[in-house]
């Protein structure tokens, strides 16, 4: 009589990943409150900190949280009259807290989708306002890049090591191509799936690619959402102008904040546009690590473009604030609205999913 066989206990690489990124985000607190030169020692240093300018700072984030759910509005209204201003804040919430807790933000725009479809949204309206919020935060987001490029770049290359140089090439280099495709998808689809097309073909002939032809199908059902979100976005000048205007500002307020924190530490040497430009390059380069809030890159970055704005003293401490204030609080103020959220049965998801995917021909951005 044979032995039953058992089942091979799979590695949870799913849990091992949390509890890694957990313990990370952790050591850092951890490191840039207890260390020489760290948050401790700043307060025994007898230096004043202005906490006007650090309130300041909060006001300047939670502001970025509500530009960001009145461009929500913005987009939703237009194919649903009865979606609310506080119904597009408990999307932004969540988006916020799904963002902030997933693999390069991953989690953010299915899960608003998902609670849009449980408001009474349409799968296929919900995902095209998400695709079309995304093009124009994109666009303005490069538009801020190439400008701290043109105007700022010398600022820093000086304080800049080797590794972090070519980190801010690649990041700039990539913005643009992000540009150039989204450019291509509104534009010309067709293109766009004859050069996209080619590199799957190319990578399955070479064995890092199956099912080729399924994920061109894929690929044209996704420009065609792209291509017609654009479209239909450009109809609407009025709007256009509204959602790009207050995308700018939503950048510059989250700028801002490294700048209300060098305040409070009393630096009066600062300037605002140089800080913008600032953490604008630490939003280029820290947004190539694939890791829930840039976790350890961010950091990385800060130090390094903030390094002339702030001194030994004070740099962890800064870095501990701006961490705290545009991260580790964002989690805090928006998992009540991620967790809270009516469940609904079933049988409705299904059929908001069903219905969302009849309308966008199966792509959710």
């Amino acid at each position: 009589m044979s032995k039953p066989r058992h089942k091979r206990s799979s590695i949870p690489w799913g849990l091992i990943f949390n509890l890694f990124i957990i313990a990370l985000t952790i050591g850092l607190v951890v490191f840039f409150i207890f260390s020489k030169d760290g948050f401790i020692d700043l307060l025994n240093s007898g230096l004043k900190i202005n906490v006007i300018w650090l309130i300041v700072a909060l006001i300047m984030h939670l502001l970025n949280i509500v530009i960001d759910a009145s461009i929500i509005y913005l987009f939703v209204k237009r194919s649903t009259p009865a979606f609310t201003a506080r119904q597009a804040f408990i999307v932004s919430m969540v988006g916020q807290f799904y963002c902030a807790v997933t693999p390069g933000a991953s989690g953010g725009q299915p899960m608003q989708i998902l609670t849009m479809t449980r408001m009474g949204v349409k799968g296929a309206n919900g995902t095209a306002a998400l695709i079309q919020k995304f093009l124009v935060w994109q666009f303005t987001l490069t538009a801020y890049s190439i400008a701290a490029m043109t105007l700022r770049f010398s600022m820093f290359v000086q304080s800049l090591d080797l590794a972090m140089w070519v980190l801010t090439i690649i990041g700039f280099m990539g913005q643009v191509l992000t540009i150039v495709f989204l450019l291509l998808a509104s534009f010309n689809k067709n293109v766009t799936k004859k050069v996209i097309g080619g590199i799957y073909k190319l990578l399955a002939k070479i064995h890092l690619m199956k099912n080729v032809d399924e994920k061109i199908k894929k690929l044209d059902e996704t420009l065609t959402t792209f291509h017609n979100c654009n479209k239909d976005l450009n109809k609407d000048k009025t709007l256009v102008v509204k959602v790009y205007v207050l995308t700018f500002v939503q950048l510059t307020v989250l700028f801002l904040v490294p700048y209300c924190i060098a305040k409070s530490f009393g630096k009066d040497e600062v300037y605002p546009f140089d800080m913008l430009c600032a953490q604008s390059f630490v939003s280029m380069v820290s947004g190539l690590v694939p890791m829930p809030g840039g976790s350890g890159a961010a950091e990385y970055c800060f130090s390094a473009f903030f390094g002339n704005a702030f001194d030994e003293m004070t740099i962890k401490s800064a870095i501990l604030i701006w961490r705290t204030i545009t991260y580790y609080l964002t989690i805090m103020i928006s998992l009540p609205f991620a967790a809270g959220r009516k469940k609904k049965t079933a049988q409705e998801d299904i059929d908001n999913g069903a219905e969302g995917k009849k309308g966008t021909n199966g792509t959710v951005a």
